[in-house]
């Protein structure tokens, strides 16, 4: 066994040794990976997704190629002198560097016992003040940090990781191991917190605020005024110079998203026309935080099971979420003096930004978004990235768009907030009455805006949010069917236009029915009409209005409601969901009236059982309950897929992922291969998980591949993994 070093100075006078001959860069391994894994969100055919886990991972690998850029041509400054500038106080870096041809300093920090390491983000917090103190006005990426350590410990780790992170530091992290001569350097990646599991950010963390802005030469404007902007007595809308913001607005919108940046804050913000009755013309500023206390909440209660603490326990059980946060108001105030010399301001509406959304959409006209912290590192990444530059979202090339423009910004918030809206590329019957819905309220839209420029004013908000979320489901579809072999026919566009916007809704609707769906899949073609023909009766469902259950139109959605739910109960019988009681299933008998033995029996007496519910119990538990349970019944819609593109993975963020389930008590972990080209970790789910279990999750891992066509579990070594992977997928 190697021997072991007993001084801090061995260690600093070998360092100095490889800086002056040139050689450092040489002593490290695993600069090659990190590279690699730096690169990973330019690559071509690499979509991006915001993964909170993966987010400080991604932070300390970035961190990590920059510094190792500025490690070739180093000049030392000082060895184990102190830089203080004030007589008495000692401030001594282990080796001080400066490089010449990139202008940057470099500190190195050595620590070889746990005891020590407890001091080193301290040590070099103070080191960086004093040196800003000699030179003001030092950036963040004009300091680097390289810390060598022995023993990386937990706090070491996650205080390295968190000032990547979330400080916004420029830190190296290298191992240091002794070796036949001198010693050995291994690129260290720290994590800067526990695995969450969080796919998208949970809605009860996200409150908002709104900033009205009422503009002063039209005082009446205000949203409480029904006489205001003439709104009531001309429903001719709004003339086209109010129809975009002032100048000033955009500037204030700048300076918020950078004081967000600047606070430290993550968070978007949208700015909407108020084209309600009493606020046409009218503009405000609605600004999403992400609460970090109610984040840990919902990590504690949805996450992977972690060590409580006194803190977490008290974040969970007395921090009530949904209030807005005092900081986000203040990141609000920094455009307040700019914004004043136009526009009277008010702040309104602290509510939750999903509950506030679906509000909005019978007022608010979007028009710009903006995005700060790790969100606007993820909004900007994502429009410049290849992928979805060339294949995801080609028009954003095409018509030169970015994350402020609404069919962007509005796409990037839902999809981090609510998900893709088809889960791993594929289509269930949930999924399939959600992009029926959706083309439905469009399509309701389109339509009554056609009739009169009243009518167009007044639907003004919904049509654009319909229109929006269209283009989120489109882009989606596009992607499906480009990857099935089935799909023959070209997806038709929609079309912005009045004259052409109810032609193209219809083409793409017969589209999906007939090609993206298919006459091979009844139920999901069935669940797709019900939501389009019956969007406007599940709006006023959700809406709680008074009596929605009333009239012609709720009896013939009950009608079709209950055809598609005994079509599916005759298939209950051996079906997986029945198979392994699966708690969508389960639900669905008991919604129906059968005990869990009578379920076998169910294709029998079918009629009669479905005729215990009436029409009101089955419309308003279809989407919650009944379609669940039938996609418990009914497979996924069948397509077969064409290979996806070959990407570089980071494998060692999968295995850390699969450790980590391992570790919290999950004995069948998986990497996950969804349809639509996704690469994850996760348990598996009945019938997948009846095999023996993972004995070491470091040497062998299940594969499931989630493909319609050929959904596969099989237990693999790591090796083995990375050769599938490598096979089902082609390189361009």
């Amino acid at each position: 066994m190697a021997r072991k070093f007993d001084l801090e100075s061995d260690v600093v006078r070998w360092l100095v040794t490889q800086i002056q001959d040139g050689l450092l860069l040489d002593e490290i391994d695993g600069r090659d990976s990190i590279t690699a894994l730096a690169g990973m969100g330019s690559q071509e055919n690499f979509l991006p997704a915001f993964g909170i886990d993966h987010f400080s991972r991604r932070a300390s690998a970035d961190a990590a190629a920059n510094v190792l850029e500025h490690l070739g041509s180093l000049e030392i400054i000082s060895v184990d002198t102190s830089i203080s500038l004030t007589t008495g106080e000692v401030l001594r870096p282990d080796i001080l560097c400066f490089n010449q041809e990139t202008r940057t300093l470099v500190v190195f920090e050595v620590k070889r016992a746990t005891d020590t390491e407890r001091q080193t983000v301290t040590e070099l917090a103070g080191y960086e003040q004093e040196l800003r103190n000699a030179a003001p006005f030092l950036g963040t990426y004009d300091v680097l940090f390289v810390v060598v350590a022995a023993n990386w410990s937990p706090l070491l780790t996650h205080a390295v990781g968190n000032m990547n992170a979330w400080s916004g530091k420029q830190y190296l992290g290298l191992k240091i191991a002794p070796a036949t001569s001198g010693f050995r350097l291994t690129v260290e990646i720290p994590e800067a917190w526990h695995l969450t599991g969080a796919l998208c950010l949970p809605g009860e963390a996200l409150p908002s605020i709104d900033l009205y802005l009422w503009p002063k030469d039209h005082e009446t404007c205000r949203s409480d005024d029904q006489e205001g902007c003439g709104a009531a007595a001309d429903l001719g809308g709004v003339d086209d110079a109010s129809r975009y913001p002032a100048r000033i607005v955009l500037t204030a919108m700048e300076m918020i998203a950078r004081e967000g940046d600047r606070t430290g804050a993550h968070g978007f913000m949208m700015l909407w026309r108020d084209a309600g009755a009493y606020g046409s013309g009218c503009w405000c500023l609605t600004l999403t935080t992400v609460d970090p206390y109610a984040m840990s909440a919902w990590a504690t209660d949805n996450g992977l099971p972690q060590r409580s603490s006194e803190a977490t326990q008290y974040f969970r059980s007395s921090v009530e979420s949904g209030s807005a946060p005092r900081s986000l108001y203040g990141i609000a105030r920094a455009a307040l003096t700019l914004l004043r010399e136009s526009f009277e301001t008010g702040f309104e509406s602290d509510l939750l930004w999903a509950v506030k959304a679906h509000g909005l959409r019978q007022r608010a006209v979007p028009v710009r978004f903006d995005f700060w912290g790790s969100l606007g590192r993820y909004a900007r990444e994502f429009v410049a990235n290849p992928a979805v530059r060339q294949n995801y979202m080609p028009f954003i090339s095409a018509s030169q768009l970015d994350w402020t423009d609404p069919v962007v910004g509005m796409t990037l918030v839902s999809n981090l907030t609510a998900g893709s809206p088809f889960p791993n590329g594929l289509i269930g019957c949930e999924e399939a009455f959600a992009v029926g819905r959706t083309l439905g309220d469009l399509g309701i839209a389109a339509h009554s805006s056609s009739q009169s420029h009243q009518h167009a004013a007044v639907l003004e908000p919904m049509l654009e949010w319909s229109q929006l979320e269209a283009v989120r489901y489109g882009v989606e579809m596009l992607q499906m069917s480009n990857a099935s072999i089935e799909v023959v026919k070209p997806m038709p566009t929609l079309s912005n236009r009045s004259e052409q916007r109810l032609e193209r809704l219809q083409e793409l609707v017969d589209w999906v029915a007939l090609d993206l769906i298919g006459s091979d899949h009844p139920a999901h073609q069935a669940c797709f009409e019900i939501g389009f023909s019956n969007a406007l009766l599940f709006d006023w469902i959700e809406d709680g209005a008074a009596d929605p259950y009333a009239g012609p139109a709720a009896t013939e959605a009950a009608k079709s409601a209950r055809r598609v739910l005994e079509f599916a109960l005759k298939q209950a019988d051996g079906s997986q969901g029945q198979a392994f009681k699966s708690a969508p299933f389960l639900d669905l008998v008991e919604l129906v009236g059968l005990a869990d033995g009578e379920a076998k029996n169910c294709g029998e007496s079918v009629g009669s059982l479905t005729a215990k519910l009436d029409d009101q119990r089955l419309l308003e538990s279809f989407a919650s309950v009944v379609l669940p349970g039938i996609d418990s019944i009914i497979p996924r819609v069948l397509h077969t897929v064409r290979a996806p593109f070959h990407t570089l993975v980071d494998w060692d963020y999968l295995k850390s992922g699969v450790r980590a389930l391992f570790e919290s008590g999950v004995r069948h972990p998986a990497v996950l291969f969804a349809q639509d080209g996704t690469i994850g970790t996760g348990q598996m789910s009945s019938p997948f998980n009846m095999g023996s279990p993972v004995a070491d999750p470091s040497v062998e891992v299940y594969v499931l591949d989630m493909s319609a066509a050929s959904a596969i579990a099989i237990k693999m070594t790591w090796d083995k993994v990375e050769e599938f992977h490598a096979k089902r997928s082609t390189r361009s």
